[in-house]
């Protein structure tokens, strides 16, 4: 399957009498229709989840160059094995480890090629793509810190720290048990602080907050 996506959607109409009753994204008639093969429920998904799959993929990764190609990545692995989701509230779990799993095979292959990213201004995530040149400094330097790390490390404790999960959720997106993603995260703390008071422009960031002081 071929999954074409803009960053900018707009809803679209479901097709036929078949999409009339697709109402929510968690409804048992959306996976029904995802079981099915039905094009009104796969556009449905897409519109209510590819925001969460580019921001998540956004935020581990740093960088958008690759990101269209990612999320179709997702989009088609989730299609592709749809059938092993057998309740509507389990959608957004599996979406949520499909993303996480596709963010690691990027960090392992970026990691091969001893790729290392430096931004431009277009390029940085969200929060600091508008922000002064201190702000974009910044992020620059935070996500070269982040290169540093275990990409499973780096997973975590960007899902926990970046993205916010609950440690709960980031366990169950990375399909490992609580107390192995406490370590991860733990691990990951470490040698980001390490990295950050090596780093010019992060210690002094560092020395201003109160999480790792």
């Amino acid at each position: 399957m071929s999954v074409h996506l803009r960053v900018v959607r707009k809803p679209r109409p479901p097709d036929g009498p078949a999409g009339a009753q697709i109402t929510s994204p968690d409804s048992p008639d959306i996976l029904r229709g995802l079981h099915a093969r039905n094009p009104a429920a796969e556009r449905r998904l897409l519109d209510t989840y590819a925001g969460l799959v580019e921001r998540m993929l956004f935020r581990i990764l740093g960088d958008v160059r690759s990101l269209e190609d990612l999320v179709q990545d997702v989009f088609a692995r989730v299609f592709s094995r749809i059938d092993d989701v057998r309740e509507p509230e389990a959608l957004k779990p599996f979406i949520t480890s499909v993303t996480v799993f596709v963010a690691r095979e990027a960090l392992r292959k970026r990691r091969r090629h001893r790729w290392l990213a430096f931004f431009a201004s277009d390029e940085l995530p969200e929060v600091a793509a508008s922000a002064d040149p201190e702000a974009r400094q910044g992020v620059r330097a935070f996500y070269r810190a982040l290169e540093t790390l275990d990409a499973d490390d780096r997973l975590a404790f960007t899902l926990r720290i970046v993205e916010g999960q609950e440690l709960t959720e980031v366990a169950a997106a990375c399909k490992v048990s609580l107390a192995t993603v406490k370590r991860r995260i733990q691990r990951a703390e470490l040698a980001f602080v390490e990295r950050c008071k090596k780093d010019e422009v992060l210690s002094s960031w560092l020395a201003e907050g109160d999480r790792w002081t």
